[in-house]
């Protein structure tokens, strides 16, 4: 009988310990998905950041990204520039998007972003052109976002 009584309590004790040690796998779990959410965070604004400050301090560029958002004649040199920048502006965005589906990016983070996208597309006709001549180069889920931005436009 006592080896019986010893017995429950390792078996007891052992199921203790596999508890304690899924409690701190899932706590594991959720400072990493935390940690990796900053991450996502801190790339994603430091590439924005990258492109504001081109744009920022860059007169000449800002003045070929205004004649883009207006839709206005361009030489091909000029619309390459814009192109490649275009190109550049929607992929940083498909890969935002793609984050954010994976949830990698917090959904306060998306929100806001995705405001501010519908918003540029609505601004911008040049990227608005750009998106709908190459959206073959872009994911389906981004392209359905974008349709979905730009019904009522």
């Amino acid at each position: 009988m006592n080896t019986d009584k010893l017995n429950h309590w390792l078996t007891l004790g052992a199921n203790v310990g596999v508890l304690a040690g899924i409690i701190f796998l899932v706590y594991e779990l959720q400072q990493n998905t935390l940690a990796t959410q900053l991450d996502v965070a801190s790339n994603f604004q430091n590439s924005f950041t990258e492109i504001e400050m081109l744009i920022a301090g860059e007169p000449e560029f800002a003045e070929l990204l205004v004649k883009g958002r207006e839709g206005e004649n361009m030489s091909p040199t000029d619309q390459l520039r814009l192109g490649v920048f275009y190109t550049n502006v929607l992929r940083q965005w498909q890969f935002v998007h793609f984050q954010y589906l994976s949830n990698a990016l917090d959904e306060e983070i998306w929100s806001g972003q995705h405001a501010y996208f519908d918003q540029l597309l609505g601004d911008d006709l040049g990227l608005l052109e750009h998106w709908k001549m190459t959206k073959a180069h872009y994911g389906s889920r981004f392209n359905d976002l974008i349709q979905s931005m730009t019904i009522e436009l």
